[in-house]
């Protein structure tokens, strides 16, 4: 029995993240802060989403499918990698990638504003993961971070982003000085929708009916998230298809959710199924004992009679 229960607890040591974990560092110097990925074939939205009908967005599928983010940096910068199924880029933007508008924004700390930087976006933050930092990877040089400020106000700058073709990842890059290196409390939230140089925010339209330039699978009353893929899990409460539901019944934008909520399983989870074989076993050798002295004291008992 002993022996179960400290395989039992050897196990329980390797599986669960231990404090500390999920920062790793190759031979390139580089350290990989967060990492995560995203179910393939989900640039749907909500489920309904429907690809415009123009040529320009052949094959209809996998140009906004997000599969992989990462937040990983080096001496001087910060980087944010999306990797997307397919990347096009039948205008020539000089980023190399036109079809992904790509917002990321990140939680790092108390408080925080609940609105996108475009409420074309569709979407709202819940209060306890207000975003303080939202990078924007847009093509034709419309890239920028923008960030608040301890007055509580809005700034902005530029951003470099870039394709990288031999990993199929859009890169936006930070300099360390403007965001500082990533903590393991931070939140991130990642949002894919599609190029319109003349939408808001340059975000393509969402309706009910798909046309040459418009998806097709949402409402007629701009109530639709402009948003086509979501990282998120693939099931559960947070799932995209769950979190981008619309309409909303009080009329507010759709409300979405860090992808890194619950890292890791608590310690408890682990421990009560210890304790009870533990309590268990102690219960058996008790109850051997007792049965043994009763067994001792009856033989006792008739020796004298």
């Amino acid at each position: 029995m002993f022996r179960i229960i400290i395989a039992l607890m050897a196990f329980f040591l390797v599986a669960s993240p231990l404090p500390g974990s999920g920062e790793k560092e190759n031979n390139n110097s580089t350290v990989v802060y967060f990492e995560t990925k995203d179910p393939e074939g989900d640039d749907y939205g909500p489920g309904s989403y429907i690809y415009p009908r123009n040529l320009a967005f052949k094959p209809y599928n996998g140009l906004l499918d997000l599969l992989f983010f990462r937040v990983s940096g080096q001496a001087q910068n910060i980087f944010f990698d999306v990797k997307i199924k397919k990347i096009s880029n039948p205008w020539n933007a000089p980023e190399g990638f036109i079809h992904p508008v790509i917002h990321i924004y990140l939680d790092t700390a108390k408080g925080g504003r609940t609105e996108p930087l475009n409420e074309a976006l569709g979407v709202s933050f819940p209060p306890q993961y207000g975003w303080e930092y939202c990078l924007e990877g847009i093509g034709w040089e419309s890239s920028r971070l923008t960030y608040l400020t301890p007055q509580g106000s809005l700034e902005s700058t530029e951003l470099l982003a870039y394709y990288l073709p031999e990993q199929h990842i859009i890169r936006l890059a930070v300099p360390v000085e403007l965001i500082g290196r990533p903590q393991k409390n931070w939140k991130y939230f990642v949002l894919v929708g599609s190029y319109d140089g003349f939408g808001p925010g340059f975000l393509r339209e969402i309706r009910k009916e798909p046309g040459d330039w418009v998806f097709g699978g949402g409402s007629d009353d701009n109530g639709s998230p402009r948003v086509i893929d979501l990282l998120a899990p693939d099931k559960g409460r947070y799932s995209q298809e769950r979190q981008l539901s619309f309409p909303k019944k009080n009329g507010k934008p759709v409300l979405v959710y860090p992808i890194n909520l619950k890292t890791r399983i608590s310690w408890g989870f682990f421990l009560l199924p210890l304790l009870i074989l533990i309590v268990g076993y102690l219960i058996k050798k008790r109850l051997v004992i007792i049965g043994f002295w009763d067994n001792s004291i009856f033989r006792y008992r008739s020796s004298l009679t």
